[in-house]
């Protein structure tokens, strides 16, 4: 697999727009330092981001534009023009050489990695996703990582990035926001892989809470990324007054909009990118948040703005009807509730029944919910402490140690004769 060497000084030059990085890019997989001069054309440099010529209008005028930009801007140079779309450049100013004393470092993608990013379906701008991926890549930490300890011990390095989203976001000359859109895009299309950690650590004298940075890097080593962030969480050095507290759910719920977002754009081509977790996750997300506004509907007067906003929140449900363990697990759901019901119910009619005899006199007075927990016959039997056959692990079968009354209605121990199996008297 061909890798791509680029200058970090290049790629995170804010000058330099999205079309003219990815221009950039494509000129350092053409160029060749046994060369001189190189012919050049604009499909020539098309075919190096996209691995072939089926491309908009719209990107080639992109790459146009972005290749003549950096003419002017010195970054190569135009030697010869045969047509309108093929010169003669020189392209030796793209050279360089790693030199860490005067902070010259590079970054290496592959071209696969630059095909797959330019070649996905999206309404968002392949040229700037391609673009935040190669400064994602440049953020990685080089001297960090974990040891192998399938393979004796070997330190495993070069895989994993920390840096948080404002400085990337700096690094790319866009916001956060665009960045979590891009990461979620990117994660879908299993190039890359994030892990949000689930701990939080806490102030416990301010009850301030402060996250850890998310650890990411390429979707093939997630699992080295895993085991770095876990070690980092178990190794992290707390201050006397912080504490580890569960992370809050924001980052999760965020996941699960994005997700919903991308299954109502294109049902087909990004429902096989999750698992059934995360889909069941998704729907249970997006239905209590249709549940939580359309009590606030309830609440606002019909026809308002603010009742018009609240109906523009609520999500389209229907495509969950097509996803089978979500399916799967709304029945499950359905059938517990119905089952309690009938739990309730029953007991309620035992309850007001005046056929029971004589009340017993009891200390407590349980609530129906507290009685349906208390044990059932079996699970009285399974759980009695033979006290009289010392050594014996089978119980013992006279009837002084709770032995089945012929009745079947109850079944007492002395220890345990709180107890009724509720269920046996219906």
């Amino acid at each position: 697999m061909k890798k791509l060497f680029l200058n970090n000084a290049v790629i995170r030059d804010i000058n330099l727009n999205d079309y003219e990085i990815a221009v950039y890019v494509a000129l350092r997989s053409l160029y060749d330092l046994q060369k001189e001069l190189q012919y050049v054309t604009y499909n020539s440099v098309a075919f190096e981001l996209y691995s072939g010529l089926q491309i908009s209008r719209r990107c080639m005028d992109h790459i146009k534009s972005a290749l003549d930009s950096l003419v002017e801007k010195g970054l190569v140079k135009k030697v010869n023009t045969f047509s309108a779309t093929e010169f003669i450049l020189d392209m030796s100013g793209l050279y360089f050489e790693q030199n860490t004393e005067k902070d010259l470092f590079y970054t290496v993608i592959t071209f696969d990695e630059v095909h797959r990013i330019m070649n996905i379906d999206t309404k968002k701008d392949n040229f700037s996703i391609l673009r935040y991926f190669i400064i994602l890549i440049s953020s990685i930490c080089h001297d960090k990582g974990t040891y192998d300890h399938s393979a004796g011990c070997s330190e495993h390095t070069d895989f994993v990035g920390f840096m948080t989203l404002d400085t990337l976001a700096n690094w790319c000359g866009t916001t956060k926001a665009r960045i979590i859109e891009y990461n979620s895009i990117l994660e879908t299309e299993k190039i890359i892989y994030i892990y949000r950690h689930k701990q939080n650590k806490k102030d416990k004298e301010t009850g301030q809470i402060m996250s850890f940075s998310n650890h990411y890097g390429r979707y093939e080593d997630r699992q080295w990324i895993i085991q770095f962030a876990n070690e980092y969480v178990a190794t992290y050095n707390l201050k006397e007054t912080e504490t580890l507290v569960k992370a809050e759910k924001s980052r999760e719920n965020k996941r699960y909009a994005a997700i919903y977002n991308l299954l109502a754009k294109d049902f087909d081509k990004y429902i096989d990118n999750f698992s059934d977790a995360e889909l069941i996750g998704t729907y249970k997300y997006i239905h209590n948040k249709n549940a939580c506004n359309e009590k606030k509907l309830r609440e606002i007067e019909e026809g308002t703005a603010a009742y018009d906003d609240i109906i523009g929140k609520i999500k389209n449900e229907d495509l969950f009807d097509d996803i089978s363990c979500v399916v799967d697990y709304v029945n499950r759901m359905a059938e517990k509730k119905r089952n309690m019901e009938k739990r309730k119910c029953s007991l309620v009619n035992a309850v007001s029944d005046d056929n029971w005899g004589e009340s017993v006199s009891m200390e407590y007075d349980f609530s129906i919910e507290e009685i349906l927990d208390m044990p059932t016959e079996g699970e009285v039997q399974m759980n009695l402490t033979n006290t009289d056959c010392m050594g014996q692990n089978d119980l013992c079968k006279n009837e002084s140690h709770g032995g089945k009354i012929p009745c079947e209605l109850f079944c007492v121990t002395g220890k345990d004769s709180d107890y009724i199996d509720i269920e046996d008297l219906f």
